[in-house]
């Protein structure tokens, strides 16, 4: 996944929102989300070659994980163990605490980590950050593939939508109009990407929207595109949170 924006206490209303974009290799085989059948509560699309997912939420833990990968000039290392499986390890609780795992998160491709518990929340990446970075008070936190504390224009485009759609009372379509903002690609040019990559080899593969309301009644919600970009097919659960 390569944008991401999680809005926390911003409106009475909806006390967490995430929407997130994820480009991806369209040949890269992927499982559309899903409820997971192991009995881990997951809530998630699944990575079909390294294993693990992009994004997801548990029903039986309250937890939300996102990952977006650090882009890479040398490109990742074929032997580095897989990133999805952090988010995974955290849904389940088999990775319990932010700061558990500081020791070994170098071993892994480059990457940033938005970490979910409840009324906790947390970024972490393995790259510039020296130890996680609290994002537990009310505000709008932005994810792409460089440092949380520089973010690119783009993640500044999509903070800004959505705390301007949620001021004025945002819908799921709305939201996706948000994470479907196309433009030209400049070659070389990663910093003015456009929030909704159009290519052939290399793009987003789908859109994703989390809404949980005050009570604690959720909604996941995925959207998924070709190599044409053509939508291919939406899927949505609820879910409740005591």
């Amino acid at each position: 996944m390569c944008i991401a924006v999680l809005a926390r206490g911003a409106h009475p209303d909806w006390p967490l929102v995430v929407v997130a974009n994820r480009d991806e290799f369209h040949d890269r085989p992927t499982a559309p989300l899903a409820r997971w059948t192991d009995g881990t509560g997951i809530i998630a699309g699944r990575d079909l070659q390294s294993g693990g997912s992009w994004l997801g939420i548990s029903e039986r833990t309250g937890r939300v994980a996102l990952i977006t990968n650090f882009r890479d000039p040398d490109g990742p290392r074929a032997d580095a163990p897989s990133r999805g499986q952090l988010v995974t390890d955290w849904l389940t609780e088999d990775w319990s605490g932010v700061d558990d795992r500081a020791d070994e998160l170098e071993n892994y491709n480059g990457f940033s980590l938005m970490l979910v518990d409840g009324p906790n929340a947390s970024i972490l990446d393995n790259r510039s950050l020296d130890r996680p970075v609290s994002i537990d008070a009310p505000g709008f936190y932005g994810l792409s593939n460089g440092p949380f504390t520089a973010p690119w224009p783009k993640t500044e485009r999509l903070v800004e939508g959505l705390r301007d759609a949620i001021a004025h009372g945002a819908d799921a379509d709305s939201l996706f109009d948000l994470l479907a903002q196309r433009g030209p690609l400049v070659p070389g040019d990663s910093h003015g990407a456009p929030i909704f990559i159009e290519n052939e080899t290399y793009g987003t593969r789908c859109s994703t929207v989390i809404a949980v309301d005050a009570q604690g009644q959720g909604t996941i919600t995925e959207r998924r595109f070709d190599r044409t970009t053509a939508a291919i097919g939406e899927t949505a659960f609820t879910f409740r949170w005591s």
